[in-house]
């Protein structure tokens, strides 16, 4: 069965919508085919067990409030947020956690830093932010290393118990890389850091984007967050990845209110990329 990734923002009446028209496609072939079977094809196509576990899965999505109406992660920075930030200076800097390899740091499984980044080593020399640079990969598994993903959700499923996180030779990789998330958290707290902008796609930075299971042999993309930008998030850190343009333009013009509107910019769930494969909200 070809898999079919969930839409952002999706919803139970969006679900229940989509499994009568299932049915009625299976009727047009058998037509004695029930409910239950378009709901149990429907889960199975979005790479879900049962339809009990997709519903439950969209449930909290809506529950957490993970979307803003419009679409948009709720984890990301807004005008409203920056709005109550102070005046930052060189003496109260915008303390900002960052990935490792983002900062330039050579702790990519490989033992290289995913290339470079112009942009935020840019804002992170500004003498008005602090940045604290962590990579919780190396921290856990040290450089070089097998590449993590997550297996059976994403990286809030992880840190309820109901995914985990393997290698590449499927060594279970769960607790230490929720220790390395919890360390991650406590170094955000202890700086008192207002954001971080954390390495999207990684089972452990993603904020927007992750692989369902192993990448290397070759699982799809999803709409998810790892498992320590999960916790952060949790725990009310705003989080951008390098990809979200148009909020860390948000971000630049707070620290410097002269600099010009940029309207043409986008985040990452406004890519055409993203919304050719996962759909517009």
């Amino acid at each position: 069965m070809v898999y079919t990734p969930l839409p952002s923002r999706p919803n139970l009446d969006w679900l229940k919508k989509r499994a009568k028209r299932r049915l009625a496609d299976l009727r047009t072939a058998s037509p004695t085919a029930r409910l239950f079977e378009a709901q149990l094809e429907l889960a199975r196509e979005h790479g879900f067990p049962s339809w009990r576990a997709l519903k439950e899965h969209i449930d909290r999505v809506c529950r957490e409030n993970r979307f803003r109406l419009d679409g948009g992660p709720s984890h990301l920075p807004d005008s409203n947020l920056t709005a109550a930030w102070p005046r930052f200076t060189s003496d109260q800097p915008l303390k900002v956690l960052v990935s490792g390899c983002l900062a330039g740091l050579s702790v990519g499984v490989d033992g290289n830093a995913y290339g470079e980044f112009p942009h935020i080593a840019k804002f992170l020399a500004r003498p008005e932010v602090a940045p604290i640079p962590f990579c919780p990969e190396d921290f856990a598994f040290g450089t070089p290393r097998q590449c993590p993903d997550i297996h059976g959700g994403d990286g809030y499923d992880v840190l309820d118990g109901r995914a985990r996180v393997l290698s590449e030779s499927g060594e279970d990789w769960t607790a230490p890389m929720i220790a390395a998330a919890h360390h991650m958290l406590r170094l955000a707290q202890a700086h008192e850091a207002r954001l971080a902008i954390l390495q999207d796609i990684s089972a452990a930075c993603g904020s927007q984007v992750i692989y369902r299971g192993a990448r290397k042999a070759g699982a799809p993309h999803q709409i998810g967050a790892g498992v320590c930008a999960a916790l952060l998030v949790r725990n009310g850190v705003a989080v951008l990845s390098q990809r979200d343009f148009k909020s860390f333009d948000l971000i630049l013009r707070q620290l410097d209110p002269d600099r010009t509107p940029r309207p043409e910019l986008r985040d990452h769930h406004e890519s055409d990329w993203y919304r050719s494969f996962f759909g517009s909200p």
